[in-house]
């Protein structure tokens, strides 16, 4: 059952889609990633009231599956879907992604992967300002993105 001034999942990727419609003076920095994901994490979602259910995933690295050489940075939310019985089904995750074509310094430059999920034992707030103060922000600052997506992913 729909929780009241919840939305369900599976309109995830619409409301993302449409916050970046909204958003006029979106930046396509680094900078401007972590502004929509704090935008996008005010959206209640109708999941299990598990700390799994919706949570965050922050990472970037070398991407092999472009037909050119890319480096992705980006942030996703992941929510958990549930069956007609009431039972975990799978999750989706809406991606928020910038892909940036492969030079030297981002060859070098590794990959993270950090998740975060309510009841961590930092606040999503403080969280998402340690992924904007994290050095590949500054790595990428003057770059130039290929692309940004938003797209969503079933895990």
């Amino acid at each position: 059952m729909l929780m009241p001034d919840r939305r369900q999942v599976d309109e995830a990727l619409e409301l993302a889609r449409g916050l970046l419609d909204d958003a006029s003076t979106f930046s396509f920095r680094p900078s401007g990633l972590t502004e929509l994901m704090r935008r996008y994490s005010t959206i209640e979602f109708d999941v299990p009231d598990v700390s799994d259910a919706d949570g965050y995933l922050f990472q970037y690295g070398k991407a092999g599956w472009f037909t050119e050489p890319t480096f992705v940075l980006s942030l996703a939310r992941q929510l958990e879907v549930v069956g007609p019985s009431g039972g975990h089904e799978h999750y989706i995750q809406v991606q928020f992604e910038f892909r940036y074509p492969l030079d030297g310094e981002l060859e070098n430059t590794g990959s993270c992967s950090e998740w975060w999920f309510p009841g961590d034992k930092i606040s999503f707030d403080m969280w998402l300002e340690s992924v904007a103060q994290a050095p590949i922000m500054n790595v990428l600052a003057d770059k130039k993105p290929r692309e940004f997506e938003i797209w969503q992913d079933q895990a």
